[in-house]
């Protein structure tokens, strides 16, 4: 039996141009995007060029919701995905990416709506952007030029989302995006307890990409949950012994 479809989120922050815009809004439209966003864009998806270049999917830009920010843009969905051809060191944790392959087929069958995020042409997305993401995915292309044009790299994330998505199956039945946030809760307050102030950003990211990632199953959630409680409140008497 087909299950229910993953709602997906196409959310494009600063986009400049407005060709770009519409080649963008034609494949929200081959690929059945559900939701639309645009978070301060230079180009009008009312213009006339991004009409033209939408063809059959103009009334995609009919549906384009505007936001001034990507917290607004990314609230209500389940799992938020940046997207950037930079990859980050070993100690960059927070550019440390997966393949859009593996997002695609191991990762998003997960959720029940995921968004997708993309920056600018220019530029891309900002540190301070990447950071609201669980996640960072990446196209693995040459590495001497791996920089894809902004629709190009929009194309190919929607068709992976369109292939891995078509059909879901699930032995347990999955966390939700709820669950997780109150074990990252308890061990984020865990890790700013425990870790020193420089290290911090990094451990909070890897906690962050861990608990997103990993597919656990709403019992093994509540375990976690658990424990995490348990190694909060041991953290919070120690300080207290300390004091």
């Amino acid at each position: 039996m087909q299950e229910e479809r993953v709602r997906i989120r196409l959310v494009l922050v600063g986009t400049e141009g407005e060709i770009n815009l519409g080649f963008i809004a034609r494949l929200a439209a081959n690929f059945q995007v559900d939701e639309f966003y645009l978070v301060s864009p230079q180009a009008s998806p009312s213009s006339e060029e991004a009409k033209r270049f939408a063809a059959n999917g103009a009334y995609m830009l009919e549906r384009v919701e505007i936001f001034n920010s990507l917290d607004e843009a990314l609230a209500g969905v389940d799992i938020a995905v940046c997207t950037s051809a930079k990859t980050g060191q070993r100690s960059d944790v927070l550019r440390h990416a997966v393949s859009v392959r593996e997002f695609a087929q191991d990762i998003a069958p997960r959720y029940g709506s995921i968004a997708v995020v993309f920056g600018r042409e220019s530029v891309g997305l900002t540190r301070e952007e990447l950071s609201k993401c669980h996640l960072l995915v990446h196209i693995p292309a040459n590495p001497d030029y791996p920089v894809l044009n902004l629709s190009h790299a929009v194309a190919i994330v929607l068709y992976e989302l369109w292939i891995a998505l078509r059909f879901r199956g699930q032995l347990h039945e999955q966390v939700d995006s709820r669950s997780l946030e109150r074990v990252y809760k308890l061990l984020h307050d865990v890790a700013e307890k425990l870790v020193d102030r420089e290290r911090f950003p990094a451990v909070d990211a890897a906690i962050k990409h861990l608990l997103w990632r990993s597919g656990m199953t709403s019992g093994e959630a509540s375990a976690l949950y658990q424990f995490a409680k348990k190694l909060r409140r041991l953290v919070e008497e120690c300080s207290s012994s300390d004091a």
